[in-house]
């Protein structure tokens, strides 16, 4: 945070009972910006109450989400803040970057990245209002606004209650964009605006199933709940629920990659041999390749970083090459 451009901000900093010397650190920064507020352990499934504890501290009439393990490039809030002269904004986003557990740069696009470059503006901006919204109901477009980038509009959270909350999901960033998606405008800037780092013991590759399984049942409930805004026919239905069930092949490619790093040699061989039935081909060779390395008790980190993927291994040295 102090090294961003823009020198307006403040830093709600909630430690969520953490056993390290996170308070100290903090501590040790003197400066009025910065408020740090301890609390006893939530746990990533009591997320939303966390950030909602965060809001009613904030002063301000912008918010951004920035997790511990995710960092910012120093133009961020320079580059939202302007954004947001347009009333009609609700949310500002951008592309992320994905990094190893060192802060290194993967050297290829993520998917997601990819997927934008291939969206509407219409899609991208929400503009008409619920125009990203049919897109975020598929498996793919739940990634389409990277939680790491976001900046949100303070009143457009408080008129929906805050950050959402679904039961058994450890995150609150895709059911509280998806209901701000019926509420305004957003605004897409092709810039890197986030760093997301992956790891093994991240939220995302830990939590894996419960975060598809829960939110693709939010997404069902979504519907059923917002039925007049976004009428779906038979087929768009069907369609949407299919989509879903592809995502799951690669989901089990996910977690035998996590099974491998484990050790669960057995268990990363069943999650390979389900995402070799996946129609889309790269998804198979890779799981092909997860499956042999299993029966030679390898992990395929080395690999991926090799192709250009951050790798999942959670210990690099000690070294962290944030900017």
């Amino acid at each position: 945070m102090l090294s961003q451009t823009y020198p307006h901000w403040e830093q709600i900093i909630i430690d969520d009972g953490s056993a390290d010397d996170t308070g100290e650190i903090v501590r040790s920064y003197h400066d009025r910006r910065i408020r740090y507020e301890r609390q006893p352990n939530q746990g990533p499934f009591q997320l939303a109450a966390t950030y909602n504890r965060a809001l009613r501290l904030a002063k301000g009439d912008l918010i951004a989400i920035l997790e511990g393990d995710d960092f910012w490039p120093a133009s961020k809030l320079s580059v939202q803040v302007a954004e947001f002269a347009d009333p009609d904004v609700v949310l500002a986003y951008g592309e992320a970057i994905d990094v190893n557990a060192a802060g290194v740069e993967q050297k290829l696009p993520s998917h997601t990245t990819r997927l934008r470059k291939q969206l509407p503006s219409e899609v991208l901006h929400n503009n008409p209002v619920g125009s990203a919204t049919r897109y975020m109901l598929l498996a793919e477009g739940r990634s389409l606004v990277s939680p790491s980038t976001v900046t949100l509009r303070r009143s457009a959270l408080d008129r929906m209650g805050g950050f959402q909350s679904v039961p058994g999901l450890p995150l609150t960033d895709y059911p509280t964009f998806i209901e701000l998606s019926l509420k305004g405008t957003f605004r897409y800037s092709s810039a890197t605006l986030g760093y997301r780092r992956r790891h093994e013991n991240s939220i995302t590759v830990h939590h894996g199933r419960a975060i598809y399984e829960k939110v693709s049942e939010f997404t069902l409930q979504f519907l059923a709940n917002h039925r007049e805004e976004i009428p779906l026919s038979e087929f768009e239905l069907r369609t949407l629920k299919e989509n879903w069930q592809g995502a799951e092949d690669k989901l089990h490619f996910s977690e035998g990659r996590a099974m491998l790093l484990q050790g669960l040699w057995g268990d990363a061989r069943r999650h390979f041999r389900s995402a070799c039935t996946s129609t889309n081909p790269t998804v198979r060779i890779a799981a092909g390749i997860g499956f042999l390395l299993s029966w030679l008790h390898l992990d395929m980190e080395r690999l991926m970083s090799s192709v250009g993927r951050s790798s999942l291994r959670a210990h690099m040295g000690g070294v962290d090459a944030r900017p």
